[in-house]
């Protein structure tokens, strides 16, 4: 049985660094599978992860506060939703956690794994954070996408995520969020911070779920060998769980 990692996604011109990033870590084109609202079509999610090995959430637009039952706040600048796009990616990490498939949240997918695990989100780091350091340095206010913006302290947790961090020793990291963990998902811990504090990176402590997660965009930063380490310890679950997974058979 092939390996094939679903990279779920929103738009179609801010996939392709992702799976650059997934294809330097060693896997191949035909071990990706890029998944939409638009390109699932009719399909479950159940369906649509028949076949996969593991589960890559992207960056994007904010969760939408009622996510993790919270009204807007009126003086936060919330992301509009994007239809479709929070209940697919909902479904598809409820089918990775029902077959354990590895997960690796980015940005957004960071953010989702907390909310969907239990946990909360500050709706906006500038409203809510006082003294807060930046951490919006967007494309579109003319910020390369390898800018980086501030380091992280990484956790002294005995745990593969957090060697494979502490081995850059200091870690810069770019940064394009105004959203951040507030509350942990269950069963989640804190594998490294931003200097105000904020969860920069994550695991689950399950040992049966392979589950990473980080704030910033490591897509970006694969020369740097600490970014490019996390997509091929990635890629190495992935392949793990393949030759692990029984057949499943999906209705037609």
């Amino acid at each position: 049985m092939s390996t094939s990692i679903a990279v779920a996604f929103f738009r179609e011109d801010r996939v392709a660094p992702y799976l650059e990033a997934l294809r330097s870590a060693g896997a191949s084109r035909d071990e990706l599978l890029p998944l939409s609202p638009a390109r699932l079509g009719d399909r479950s999610a159940r369906a649509a992860l028949a076949e996969a090995s593991a589960l890559l959430l992207t960056g994007g637009a904010d969760l939408q506060p009622c996510l993790y039952s919270e009204a807007r706040l009126a003086e936060a600048q919330v992301d509009e939703p994007q239809l479709g796009r929070d209940q697919l990616e909902w479904d598809l990490l409820a089918e990775a956690q029902h077959r354990r498939l590895p997960v690796f949240g980015i940005c957004r997918g960071h953010q989702l794994l907390h909310v969907f695990l239990g946990g909360s989100l500050y709706q906006d780091i500038a409203v809510q954070v006082p003294g807060a350091v930046a951490h919006r340095f967007y494309a579109d206010d003319g910020w390369a996408l390898d800018h980086l913006a501030h380091e992280v302290g990484v956790r002294p947790h005995d745990h593969p995520m957090t060697r494979a961090l502490q081995a850059g020793g200091t870690l810069p990291v770019n940064s394009r969020h105004h959203q951040a963990v507030r509350a942990l998902g269950q069963g989640m811990r804190v594998a490294a911070v931003s200097p105000d504090g904020l969860v920069e990176a994550s695991f689950h402590a399950a040992d049966d779920w392979w589950v990473r997660s980080v704030q910033w965009h490591p897509e970006n930063l694969t020369a740097h060998p600490v970014h490019l380490a996390l997509f091929r310890d990635f890629v190495a679950a992935a392949r793990q769980h393949t030759g692990a997974r029984p057949e499943i058979e999906v209705p037609a």
